[in-house]
């Protein structure tokens, strides 16, 4: 009590001296403060003064701490170093929370009964991260086996014995045939034995917890030769209780890599390097199936398969801390909290995602990966205990099993009909794994075919270099590529700032790809047009296809070309009679010259001819004619032209116009016969004033001067309108049309 009242003392004090403070640095955010440095230059002085002082009071904090592990603030503007300053506020609240823990535990301050948190050293890991930052060589080129990738095959289990078996190591390698939804592949070797032997009776009975070793008092061993391996292995075979994590790395590989294994007992902790002795961790087998040894995990679920796939190892008699700490209703399942409730450990979380294929392994790495399995087996005590009073230790037991069962296998022959609680594990779990990069980003359905084809050449990138597809291609790349669709090189390079140095390599292959799947999705839209239309035609409609204008514009070139056509061909056609098809339909002369024939022998010529063809009626077009107007029979004989006048003498040479200058036209247009059109009188009046009431007690309508009235916009004073069109119903759009299919459609 007296430690609550003066902090509450002390909160009584210092709160009203931050409050004006903090009400003045809320107001000065809220207005433009660079408006007011820019124009008025004492505003600026002071501003610069004071950015000046807050500055220099970092940086002599900073000074505080020791100098290789926070560097000082350089001189530049607020905004530029802001961020630098929000991370070291951060770590110096950190900082404080350890040092004033330190000094209550010091001090006594938080009683006999409250338990003393314990934190991860990681105080060189700002010192260590910059010697981290280097290349870092791919350790897969130095493994004894190179990787494949290539899923020509089912996957085939590494072991080279089987110990502790039920079933006989020979069957290991019996290829399963091929089933309905199922392919071919090898079973999961320790299958019979993970789901029938018995767990140790120890398991099943309540016992005194176990506390570990003082944190500060022990240290790991580090295992990287057989030597150390087999000194390790000896010790593990004479223990009941073994607690088990691994570190893994995806990045910088296609399926990933264990890159570290922890091991612990009651007396001593192991960090194994997996990288060095790949091919040398089997003979942990004797162990990790041992049904007599448990194996106490926290989130197995990966772990269990990386170890089959990487290291060929199998587990037995497994306990999983992670269903445990949901069947017994924890708010969180995760190790942290765990570490944190029972063994008063507080890690750090910034090391989960680690590139752990470096060696040697800082310091910090090296206590965040012994402290996974440090207090794992004084865990597994309390809550073994809990589950037996609660009466659900069989069903942590069960899910623990199927969890051991799980089978590792290659995306390209995993189980069709595979759910979420399937045994198998896969890379690719879903059948179209492109897809849920549509649904993601809410691409369009027409960029699907881009996006499958970019996703399908990241993957076959990462397999051919032996890196993870988002190495290759990240999921915002690929993403802003298939929006983009670029078809250049340039386009490619200028579609996002996260260009991969695999994509800056292969700009122009992207560039190629894409405009291809542009050129294919187009043809399949027209396709895809052609295929509707000839299921929606009507009777007398016809089908319209690219071949077929080819095909009739080839035919009217010809008719215009060809001369050989008969005269009747030419001449008998209402539609072509206004214009002689002819390939010199002028003729060239001199003003100073004069015809030899005179006009009104070519005239008489030109009617004979006319005369020994019957007239053809005129083609109407009904759809665009006007339903008001009748017209005359034109089938009726033309009015003859009268005769031109005799010219005054025959030997005097004619002159067709007055005008000298004026070009002559031998094959003349022909201007139609003037048809007499009789208007048919309107019946009725033009306008329904019957309606007019009712279009005056409408509210009068805005005016569209910018905008034309639409064909199919309704008009109250026509007298063909008898009311508005009722609205379509808009049809569902097809999953398997486009956006051009819908508007080329549209345009039918």
């Amino acid at each position: 009590m007296d430690n609550a009242s003066q902090e509450e003392d002390v909160l009584k004090t210092i709160m009203p001296l931050l409050a004006p403070v903090i009400r003045a640095s809320a107001g000065l955010s809220s207005n433009d403060i660079n408006f007011y440095t820019s124009t008025e230059p004492d505003i600026a002085r002071h501003s610069d003064e004071s950015s000046g002082a807050l500055l220099k009071l970092i940086n002599d904090v900073v000074s505080s701490v020791e100098s290789n592990e926070v560097g000082e603030v350089q001189d530049k503007t607020m905004k530029e170093n802001w961020s630098l300053m929000s991370n070291l506020i951060d770590e110096f609240l950190e900082r404080s929370d350890i040092a004033f823990d330190s000094l209550r535990k010091s001090t006594g301050s938080g009683g006999a009964s409250q338990k003393q948190m314990k934190y991860l050293d990681d105080s060189t890991s700002i010192q260590s991260q910059s010697g981290t930052q280097r290349r870092q060589d791919k350790p897969q080129r130095k493994f004894s086996k190179p990787v494949d990738n290539s899923e020509s095959h089912p996957f085939r289990p590494s072991l080279t014995s089987k110990p502790n078996a039920i079933v006989p190591f020979e069957r290991t390698f019996d290829l399963v045939p091929e089933e309905e939804g199922i392919p071919e592949h090898y079973k999961q070797p320790y299958e019979t034995e993970i789901l029938n032997q018995d767990y140790q009776n120890e398991i099943l009975e309540i016992c005194e917890p176990q506390l570990y070793k003082d944190w500060d008092a022990t240290d790991a061993i580090w295992v990287d030769t057989p030597e150390t391996l087999k000194q390790m292995l000896e010790k593990l075979e004479n223990a009941t209780e073994i607690a088990v994590d691994l570190e893994h790395h995806d990045y910088r590989s296609y399926y990933g890599i264990v890159c570290l294994m922890q091991i612990s007992t009651r007396e001593q902790d192991w960090l194994i390097d997996t990288l060095a002795l790949r091919d040398e961790l089997q003979v942990l087998n004797s162990v990790f199936t041992n049904p007599m040894i448990t194996k106490v995990f926290h989130g197995a679920f990966m772990d269990i398969i990386w170890l089959q796939r990487d290291l060929g190892l199998y587990v037995v008699s497994l306990f999983d801390t992670y269903h445990a700490s949901r069947q017994l209703g924890f708010p969180k399942h995760s190790l942290a909290y765990l570490l944190e409730r029972f063994a008063h450990f507080k890690t750090s979380k910034k090391y989960q995602l680690a590139d752990w294929r470096i060696r040697p392994l800082t310091k910090p790495m090296r206590a965040y990966a012994r402290s996974d399995t440090h207090f794992l087996l004084y865990i597994y005590d309390q809550l073994k205990n809990m589950l037996i009073q609660s009466n659900k230790l069989e069903t942590v037991l069960f899910e623990s099993r199927n969890v051991a069962v799980r089978r590792y296998e290659y995306s390209r022959y995993r189980p069709k009909n595979s759910g979420p609680n399937s045994n198998v594990v896969s890379l690719i779990e879903k059948p179209d794994p492109w897809k849920s990069l549509l649904y993601q980003y809410n691409l369009p359905m027409s960029r699907d075919g881009i996006v499958r084809a970019l996703y399908e050449w990241r993957d076959s990138m990462a397999r051919q270099e032996d890196e993870s597809p988002r190495y290759i291609m990240p999921n915002q790349l690929l993403v802003s590529l298939a929006s983009l669709a670029p078809t250049d090189p340039a386009g490619v390079l200028s579609a996002s700032t996260m260009i991969s140095e695999v994509v800056r390599k292969n700009c122009k292959a992207i560039a190629e790809l894409i405009a291809g799947k542009l050129q294919d999705t187009k043809m399949e839209d027209i396709k895809l047009l052609n295929e509707a239309t000839s299921h929606a035609l009507d009777e007398g409609e016809i089908q319209v296809t690219e071949e077929s204008v080819l095909k009739e514009e080839q035919l009217f070139k010809a008719l215009q070309t060809s001369s050989a056509i008969p005269l009747q061909l030419r001449k008998s056609s209402q539609l072509l009679s206004s214009k002689m098809i002819s390939q010199k339909p002028f003729v060239k002369f001199r003003s100073s010259e004069t015809i030899p024939q005179s006009i009104n022998d070519r005239k008489k010529m030109v009617q004979s001819l006319l005369s020994k063809f019957t007239q053809t009626p005129e083609l109407v077009d009904s759809e665009h004619g006007d339903k008001d107007m009748e017209v005359e029979d034109i089938s009726q004989p033309a009015v003859p032209p009268e005769p031109l006048e005799q010219e005054e003498s025959t030997s005097q040479p004619s002159i067709m116009f007055k005008n000298t200058e004026d070009i002559i036209v031998l094959n003349e247009k022909k201007k139609p016969i003037s048809k007499v059109v009789k208007r048919i009188q309107q019946r009725g009046e033009a306008f329904d004033y019957s309606k007019a009431d009712k279009i005056i007690k409408e509210p009068s309508r805005k005016d569209r001067k910018d905008k034309k009235r639409s064909s199919n916009q309704f008009d109250p004073y026509t007298k063909e309108s008898e009311g508005p069109r009722p609205a379509k119903k808009q049809s569902k759009p097809h999953q398997g049309k486009t956006a051009t299919f819908s508007s080329k459609k549209n345009r039918r």
